[in-house]
């Protein structure tokens, strides 16, 4: 698990880099933006820029599980996106990408370590 400061960080670091965020095309994904009713990726990216903070936490940073390993860390996050708890889980690449792996509908309850109340 993260400390705050470390996650503070990381979210500055990816907000600068805002021009490399891609959305992964899984399906579940781009159900969840048409449920939510947003149109395009720039407008969910919007909201994630606009809202996330360290009290969204959830995990990470974790190394990548697949074989093989792709690089770069996975975080994940949850946010209230449109009155819907979505979980948002994204790799942080070496090449300064950040690839939004999953954004959908939690489909479980999510367990925010930082959270106030």
């Amino acid at each position: 698990m993260a400390d705050i400061d470390s996650i503070k960080s990381m979210l500055e670091s990816i907000r600068q880099r805002r021009r490399l965020w891609k959305l992964s095309r899984r399906r579940k994904n781009q159900q969840t933006l048409s449920a939510l009713g947003i149109e395009d990726d720039e407008l969910a990216f919007d909201t994630i820029y606009d809202h996330l903070k360290y009290q969204n936490y959830i995990s990470g940073p974790e190394l990548d599980n697949h074989t093989p390993i792709v690089p770069g860390v996975i975080w994940v996050f949850g946010l209230n996106i449109n009155g819907e708890d979505c979980y948002l889980k994204f790799q942080d690449k070496p090449s300064g990408a950040v690839i939004w792996i999953s954004l959908h509908i939690a489909e479980y309850p999510m367990v925010f370590p930082y959270s106030r109340g």
